[in-house]
């Protein structure tokens, strides 16, 4: 399968309002860099035409490529990036710059993908923190936009898995109110489809929420979004330019429809971190990112903190953002908990008295 994958990128250190915080997972420069990092090992590892075995003779050897193309866009800005940090080399990718607002980056996923247009089976825009993790990913799209028609579209379901604590796999997609939602309804829509992938019969449904950071369209799909008015209008009326870009904007002419009986799983795609799943997780349990994470943002601490110099140009980073965010979770469980008992919030407040009385 040929495929192109365009991936909006940007960090930028010191911004008193970093756009990767609005983007995604990546609330420290190292964890962005491990999410692009493992991104693009990802889509190489099942998708990539480099293929080969240490035995000549084996027939992963004499099968190297297989027919197969991936060509991946990373979307950036001059000066805010972090490529020459994550370890790959810079042939495997190419990089396209852009000089306007750093949020209507994403955008720029669709003018791409219009000059590239019948070179590839499959087209892809993604944030750069999203993680495909199933080599069947590109082919269940097609086979979806084959099976129903090309106005209907498969969206993955965005997940979050903890690496640490209680490993966990967690859809993160919020619920949205009606009036947020309508602007997605489109009455030429069906309420479900049902087909079978492999012999195995599946339903998919138009969910509350669509939104996964990214969309994939087949060449058929794009020649006919092309031909919208509303394609490359950069609209960002849709909660913000990201998600205007990512869901709004192909929502205008597909019908975004998302895996529900028997295998809700069907096709997903992985948010790195645990930024947004540890709000799901019972007071008590804990939803962590990578070890290995960790201990480099520990050792960066000290490092930045100690006499010698910083061996990247961040690394005034101490506590991460996904750290953080679990904090803030567990304390607003803790006070969704008092809000629903009168006893326990008494109980909380005198306690939190005699520790003022006796300090």
């Amino acid at each position: 399968m040929r495929v192109l994958v365009v991936i909006a990128h940007y960090f930028k250190a010191g911004e008193a309002k970093n756009w990767h915080f609005e983007l995604g997972s990546a609330g420290s420069p190292l964890a962005k860099i491990a999410a692009l990092n493992g991104q693009i090992v990802a889509l190489n590892r099942y998708f990539g035409p480099r293929r080969g075995a240490i035995n000549p003779d084996d027939v992963q050897a004499r099968l190297a490529g297989g027919g197969d193309a991936l060509d991946i866009v990373v979307m950036t800005v001059r000066g805010a990036n972090l490529l020459q940090w994550i370890g790959i080399d810079p042939a495997s990718y190419s990089v396209e710059y852009f000089d306007g607002e750093p949020l209507m980056l994403p955008f720029e996923a669709q003018r791409i993908m219009r000059e590239r247009a019948g070179h590839y089976d499959a087209y892809a825009y993604m944030e750069d923190d999203l993680i495909v993790d199933d080599p069947a990913f590109f082919a269940k799209v097609a086979w979806f936009a084959g099976e129903f028609g090309p106005r209907a579209m498969l969206m993955p379901v965005r997940y979050e898995m903890a690496s640490t604590g209680v490993p966990a796999k967690t859809s993160i997609a919020v619920r949205l109110s009606s009036d947020v939602r309508r602007p997605l309804l489109r009455r030429d829509c069906a309420p479900a489809l049902t087909g079978r992938w492999n012999g195995r019969e599946q339903t998919f449904r138009l969910p509350n929420n669509a939104h996964a950071g990214c969309h994939v369209v087949t060449d058929d799909q794009l020649r006919l979004w092309i031909a919208e008015p509303s394609f490359y209008d950069r609209d960002r009326s849709w909660i913000s330019p990201l998600e205007s870009a990512a869901t709004h904007a192909p929502g205008k002419t597909f019908c975004l429809y998302t895996a529900a009986e028997p295998d809700p799983w069907f096709l997903a795609i992985e948010h790195f971190g645990t930024r947004y799943a540890a709000a799901a997780f019972p007071a008590g349990q804990i939803s962590g990112d990578h070890l290995l994470l960790s201990i480099a943002e520990n050792a960066l601490a000290s490092n930045a903190s100690g006499s010698q110099s910083a061996p990247v140009p961040f690394a005034g980073a101490s506590r991460s953002i996904n750290a953080l965010v679990v904090e803030a979770s567990q304390l607003r469980q803790e006070l969704e908990a008092l809000k629903r008992s009168r006893t326990r919030l008494a109980t909380a407040f005198l306690a939190a008295v005699w520790r003022k009385l006796t300090r």
